[in-house]
């Protein structure tokens, strides 16, 4: 349930640490149980398909300098995403196939590999006596408490199947590489580049090790330091209250428990710290229940207020999560798969645990459209660490369901919000049509997807992308470089805004939103400085995903034509109308006198999907311009509430008038120079 509320199905208003949610639907108390977990089976299934792309890039390796008996998943290096960390991650996954089918004939074959894998990665650790490939070892850096980790994780569930060298050279690894960690003090830092990444990561190896290696001369040490990782990953500036605060000694998070990373608002890395919390007690947990326990208040600290006040805003029913603030890591890998298992298995969540069942669908619907074991797929480049990290993801899902504290609980899906976080600059606008974003932070841009269609789920789910820049102040005078939110208020189905948007040197343009339910419009009034630097950029420009994932072609249809674009096919499309539809759910409208253009790439040109781009080009390029976007609505009632839009301008003002979803008009206007 949403803090704060007390009526089932009530509408709520909660004041969160600067940020608010400002409406929204709750949870009921009396939530449906979820049916019978499909999802424990999926993802074995899903280790299983992958089992066949992990032998395709499997390697022995032999030599004077290297490891025996040993081998490796991936490029074998000792730096970077695709050597000890996609290895290891690998060998976890084999160890959970084993570990779920005991009696299983190709055991001999899994468990072989495992010990090659474990044998390379804990000799070629920085206490070891053997180097990687490349002729370094790896260990006491940024990333290695995590690949560590699941070298003991892998070592922990098949000990009694491996040789007793291997294990040992196994603890040896994680004892120093846990006596390392001990010594270094959790990061602090939240703006732009947060640190909660990095310390839920760092826990791993030394939940681990105190656990596993209970009555190691050094395993206080470690205890103190996974406590101290543990509860510094999820940090917020207050601490009143809170019976850990003498523990904690960072900040990770802004007030409102949102993150940044990368230098703008995150979603995935405000998974990442949580799920390592969870990676951290289930290891735990399977070295020693009475360790786990005593780690367990410090592994969930703030996991359910992020949650809860912040992230499960970013949740659309697809059960992926939306990025407002756009995306630089792959489209859809479903990374946050274990995130979403740990926070319903654990802690109950009932959105969680809706959402968990759908993700696991997602990934092994994707998995089959690659048709190789992959999961993500052939639109990342030099992607096996993507494989290998989702492989491993997946495997501690099923762990997390195999030794659920809660195996079935109730389940709801998200329900409709409007959230204002103003330290990170996000508004987000949760509708039964879909979601609206706006970032006007570190990113100035907006984001529409339309819900899923009730016939969509698994095969037509996506529809846009997070293109960056896309929708806000884009056309003559260039992509803004800064904005101001001036005003900011809700509607009885959304929320309205009025943004100032700079273009450098170039002049302002004035931003008016409104969005509705499923209706979401813009007016924009550009006030361009003298003789501005002209570019040649369409305006309220979005994104289309077009790949396999998505059905390979997307149909496009406006007053009197039509057209299949095929993924990746460089087709060009020019349409001089008012109005077009995009695969007969997504309308958009724009004026007041133009054309629109729809182009597809020659090639997947963002990581994990390939981006169509579909803009408009307004005949007087410095002039006020609209555009209306109408969700889930068919290219015939889109062509009928294209009719109804209505466009003035006078001296001094510039008026739009367009339909809403009850079928009432609504008006949004602005002085023009």
């Amino acid at each position: 349930m949403q803090p704060g509320c007390t009526m089932k199905w009530s509408k709520q208003i909660a004041i969160l640490a600067l940020g608010a949610v400002v409406w929204g639907s709750c949870a009921p108390d009396n939530a449906p149980s979820a049916p019978a977990s499909q999802a424990k089976h999926l993802y074995l299934e899903a280790l299983l398909d992958f089992e066949r792309h992990a032998d395709s890039i499997w390697r022995d390796v032999s030599g004077p300098d290297r490891p025996a008996n040993a081998g490796y998943w991936g490029d074998g290096g000792s730096q970077g995403n695709g050597g000890i960390r996609s290895s290891c991650g690998v060998a976890v996954a084999i160890a959970v196939i084993v570990h779920a089918r005991p009696d299983d004939p190709d055991n001999s074959n899994r468990i072989a590999r495992v010990t090659r894998a474990l044998n390379y990665a804990a000799n070629t650790h920085v206490s070891g006596d053997k180097t990687c490939i490349d002729g370094r070892k790896w260990g006491h850096d940024w990333q290695t408490a995590e690949w560590a980790g699941s070298m003991g994780l892998a070592c922990l569930l098949l000990e009694k199947h491996l040789p007793a060298e291997t294990v040992s050279a196994v603890k040896r690894a994680i004892a120093d590489e846990s006596d390392y960690r001990a010594g270094v003090p959790p990061a602090s830092g939240y703006v732009g580049d947060t640190k909660s990444e990095e310390n839920g990561w760092n826990s791993n190896v030394l939940a681990l090790s105190a656990a596993w290696m209970r009555d190691h001369p050094n395993a206080t040490n470690w205890l103190e330091a996974a406590k101290r990782y543990l509860v510094n990953t999820y940090t917020i500036a207050n601490t009143n209250g809170n019976p850990l605060a003498p523990w904690i000694s960072t900040v990770t998070l802004y007030p409102s428990y949102a993150l940044e990373n990368h230098q703008f608002y995150h979603p995935t890395y405000a998974m990442v710290g949580g799920m390592s919390l969870g990676d951290s007690l289930i290891m735990a947990r399977l070295g020693n229940p009475e360790v786990a326990r005593e780690l367990e208040p410090f592994a969930e600290h703030n996991v359910l207020p992020l949650w809860t006040n912040n992230l499960q805003y970013m949740l659309t029913d697809s059960s992926d999560f939306a990025y407002p603030s756009g995306l630089d890591w792959e489209l859809h890998d479903y990374e946050h798969n274990s995130y979403l298992t740990w926070l319903a298995t654990h802690f109950n969540d009932p959105v969680a645990r809706w959402a968990q069942e759908r993700i696991a669908v997602l990934v092994r619907e994707r998995q089959k459209i690659n048709g190789d074991g992959r999961f993500v797929g052939p639109s990342v480049r030099n992607g096996f660490f993507r494989e290998a990290v989702e492989a491993r993801r997946t495997a501690i899902a099923w762990l997390f369901l195999e030794y659920a504290k809660f195996p079935e609980g109730p389940q709801t899906p998200p329900g409709t919000a409007v959230v204002y976080f103003p330290d990170v600059k996000i508004i987000a606008h949760r509708s039964p049509a879909g979601f609206f974003g706006l970032s006007f932070g570190r990113r100035i841009m907006g984001f529409l997807e339309p819900a899923v269609p009730p016939d969509g789920f698994p095969t037509n789910v996506f529809l846009t992308s997070p293109r960056l820049p896309a929708m806000l102040g884009l056309g003559a005078l260039g992509a803004p470089t800064a904005a101001e939110l001036l005003s900011f208020s809700t509607n009885a189905s959304g929320f309205d805004a009025q943004l100032k948007l700079e273009h450098d040197t170039n002049g302002t343009t004035d931003v008016r939103v409104r969005s509705a339910g499923g209706v979401v419009a813009m007016l924009e009034v550009p006030h361009p400085a003298p003789n501005p630097r002209l570019a040649s950029m369409g305006s309220f420009s979005v994104g289309i995903e077009n790949d396999p994932l998505t059905g390979g072609t997307r149909l496009l249809e406006w007053d009197g034509g039509s057209v299949v674009i095929t993924n990746r096919s460089g087709a060009f499309q020019a349409i001089s109308n008012s109005w077009v539809c995009v695969a007969g759910r997504y309308g958009m409208a724009a004026g007041p006198a133009g054309f629109f253009t729809y182009e597809a790439p020659t090639r997947y040109n963002r990581s994990g999907g390939a981006e169509d781009t579909l803009q408009f080009f307004p005949s007087e390029r410095l002039g006020p311009r609209y555009a209306v976007w109408f969700l889930n609505r068919s290219t015939e009632e889109v062509a009928k509430l294209a009719s109804r839009i209505r466009w003035n301008v006078s001296d001094s003002r510039a008026t739009l008038e367009f339909p809403l979803p009850n079928g009432e008009s609504s008006t949004l206007s602005a002085s023009i120079p």
